[in-house]
């Protein structure tokens, strides 16, 4: 890891070398910090002036990635744990059960059931459960987003193509060229308010394929807060997972 003094700021960050990059570019990333790609043979006093010139965006990159709250800690899926859905934490009960030979998941009366099989051995619970409960995740999810989809497509007169909900690392959402949509299942944890940014945010990429203000102007007339829910992703983003 390399470093450089920016005014009283300390500024460290790792160098990723690429023999087809012709480009310097910097990310500035919650989980692996500063990241800096360059050209193969780009030298390193060269890459820390880079660095230093771009040293006010990256320690207010730095700053506002302060305020981004930490992933949830790693879940037993035993009783009395909570787990979010729709922007509210519900309980978790656990039942083992000669009922059923397979993991059930309902949300039952605020609380989530979960039935596990007698002999579903100790080793094999944990994983078992968190499969089930990402297969209901991921189920409702596709039903509550589907129906945003078609409520909002009307008001901003458009047609996708293709829905798909799935897993998707650093994405909420996508379009494609073709006008597929794509979202991420784990939106379905956030409030109702965020999945309809989301939606809208994908919805309006059919009719302006990038960020201009046009694209923006066209989110908020739907949106009026757009930038407020969008804060709200940024900030409580990392916390909609399920480990």
């Amino acid at each position: 890891m390399e470093a450089i003094k920016f005014g009283n700021s300390r500024i460290e960050y790792d160098i990723v070398r690429s023999s087809r990059r012709k480009t310097v570019g910097i990310i500035v990333d919650p989980q692996d910090g500063v990241i800096v790609r360059v050209p193969k043979d780009l030298a390193e006093a060269e890459i820390a002036t880079i660095v230093k010139k771009k040293g006010s965006w990256i320690t207010e990159k730095q700053r506002l990635l302060q305020e981004v709250k930490a992933p949830p800690k790693p879940k037993e899926f035993m009783s009395g744990e909570r787990l979010m859905y729709l922007g509210r934490r519900y309980r978790l009960k656990v039942v083992t059960t000669d009922e059923t030979n397979q993991v059930e998941v309902g949300l039952i009366k605020g609380k989530f059931i979960i039935k596990v099989p007698l002999s579903l051995q100790k080793d094999n619970r944990r994983e078992a459960i968190r499969a089930t409960v990402i297969d209901w995740y991921k189920d409702h999810a596709k039903n509550k987003i589907k129906a945003r989809v078609n409520y909002y497509t009307h008001k901003l007169d458009v047609e996708p193509n293709l829905i798909n909900v799935k897993e998707q690392k650093k994405r909420w959402g996508s379009c494609s060229s073709l006008g597929n949509l794509n979202f991420n299942w784990k939106i379905i944890m956030a409030p109702m308010s965020i999945v309809d940014y989301i939606v809208v945010h994908e919805l309006a990429h059919l009719r302006h394929h990038n960020h201009s203000s046009e694209f923006w102007e066209l989110v908020e007339a739907i949106i009026s807060d757009y930038k407020e829910r969008k804060e709200w992703l940024r900030i409580n983003g990392r916390q909609l997972a399920l480990k």
